[in-house]
């Protein structure tokens, strides 16, 4: 069953949560269409924990706002991911190809939100940053880095933004 980005897949098409204990949003935040998350008082992230604190000894299996910034985007909760993972990337040492992941996940989030409400352009420009910085990740660290399989992520949003269906990370965890 193929789905494509302008459609939300039903629940037996997403994987199992890497995190289970902790819970899904109550909506996906799509911008005009729900209450901003953060701004809106009734949003679903108005009263949220911070993001978890990084730490550059920690096994990123342990990165809980990497896992849960994976898991958000896997079950389409793209602004979500985004914010978990942004919450890692400023604690992230500049230049470091942990933080390049961050920002070519943060942008790939980005760009599949702007597909899905059909803004193409600026989906185009997204996944193009997003790319260059997964390709950087992949040239300095090789094809598997924090649990992703980085030419396979590359060749799933290549595929989205060719008018394919939904991307799932390829990541598991060991």
């Amino acid at each position: 069953m193929s789905v494509r980005p302008s459609e939300i897949p039903p629940p037996g098409v997403l994987p199992a949560l890497r995190l289970p204990e902790l819970e899904l949003p109550p909506y996906r935040y799509v911008p005009g269409r729900h209450p901003h998350p953060l701004k809106d008082t009734t949003g679903h992230m108005a009263d949220c924990p911070p993001t978890p604190t990084w730490g550059p000894d920690q096994p990123w299996e342990e990165d809980l706002g990497y896992v849960r910034g994976c898991d958000l985007f896997d079950h389409r909760y793209l602004w979500e991911a985004h914010e978990a993972w942004e919450g890692v990337w400023h604690q992230v040492p500049v230049d470091s190809s942990y933080r390049y992941l961050l920002q070519g996940l943060i942008q790939a989030a980005a760009g599949v939100l702007k597909r899905h409400v059909q803004h193409t352009a600026g989906a185009a420009r997204l996944h193009a940053r997003s790319r260059e910085k997964l390709l950087r990740v992949l040239e300095a660290e090789g094809p598997r880095f924090k649990g992703m399989d980085l030419p396979e992520l590359v060749t799933r949003l290549d595929a989205v933004h060719s008018g394919g269906c939904w991307p799932i990370l390829p990541m598991s965890l060991p």
